[in-house]
């Protein structure tokens, strides 16, 4: 008798669970299948954080950067400039392939020592898939995944091939701010054990041309903070220019950059 009550309990748990679950994911639904296309082009590009939105079908975006960063220690200086390109594809509206290519030059000042080393300096590819659409409650959410390649110069080179993988929010808190976050972890290929990372971000659109951001960003292993923030320029609906500015300093280290990118998109689906 016991035996045959604890079964009935089981059942009528389980049919109450599945009817919870899916009347959730019912509710996701409608999140799910809404276009992911911008009348307007959206990138990630100023600042470190991605979004969750993908390009839609038919849509391919280039994003470059141009980086100089200086680190100064009590016995070092070393000055860095990186050429960033992101190439991204929308395969469909909720599915986005992507790769990126850096090539970086390092100048390193040790006492009375300068050395120069230069080359290609990461390789990655991957996509991005969009789950839902910021509506009330529920945020923008995409996931990204990359694999980074070890086809670097050798002043770069990766011992193994990594990985990285990017849990993306966004929410609008009213007509012009809006908070994004990312959360996720990098397996660099040099080292033993992953780096998890944050991003928290709050952008505010001045007009319809003009945007402007902040970001705090660190480290999550040992919790570090870092800041940035910048501004884009929309010069057309496919055409986007940005700057920025970060610290990324210590107490016994000084470590800043300054950014200027170009975002523009290539849109097939205007002659479907």
């Amino acid at each position: 008798m016991q035996r045959y009550m604890f079964d009935l309990i089981l059942v009528k748990n389980y049919r109450t669970i599945m009817k919870k679950t899916s009347t959730i994911m019912l509710g996701f639904l409608p999140f799910i299948v809404l276009g992911q296309y911008g009348e307007t082009i959206r990138t990630g590009r100023p600042g470190q954080a991605i979004g969750g939105f993908v390009l839609g079908k038919s849509v391919m975006q280039i994003q470059s950067g141009y980086q100089f960063n200086q680190i100064d220690s009590e016995a070092s200086k070393m000055r860095s400039t990186i050429y960033s390109t992101v190439l991204r594809f929308g395969v469909s509206e909720r599915i986005e392939f992507s790769g990126l290519v850096d090539w970086q030059t390092d100048k390193l000042d040790l006492d009375t020592l300068t050395t120069y080393v230069g080359g290609i300096s990461n390789t990655q590819i991957g996509g991005r898939i969009n789950l839902t659409e910021n509506k009330g409650w529920v945020p923008t959410i995409g996931l990204q995944g990359r694999v980074l390649f070890k086809s670097q110069s050798e002043p770069y080179l990766r011992e193994n091939i990594g990985g990285k993988f990017i849990l993306a929010t966004g929410n609008s808190l009213s007509d012009k701010l809006s908070l994004g976050t990312n959360w996720g972890i990098t397996w660099t290929g040099n080292q033993p054990k992953p780096v998890a990372f944050y991003i928290i971000n709050l952008s505010y659109n001045i007009s319809q041309k003009v945007g402007t951001f902040v970001e705090l960003y660190g480290n999550l292993n040992e919790f570090t903070t870092n800041f940035d923030a910048g501004f884009s320029y929309l010069v057309n609906k496919d055409f986007q220019l940005d700057a920025s500015a970060g610290w990324q300093g210590r107490n016994d280290v000084s470590n800043w950059f300054i950014d200027f990118g170009v975002s523009w998109r290539v849109d097939w689906r205007k002659g479907e």
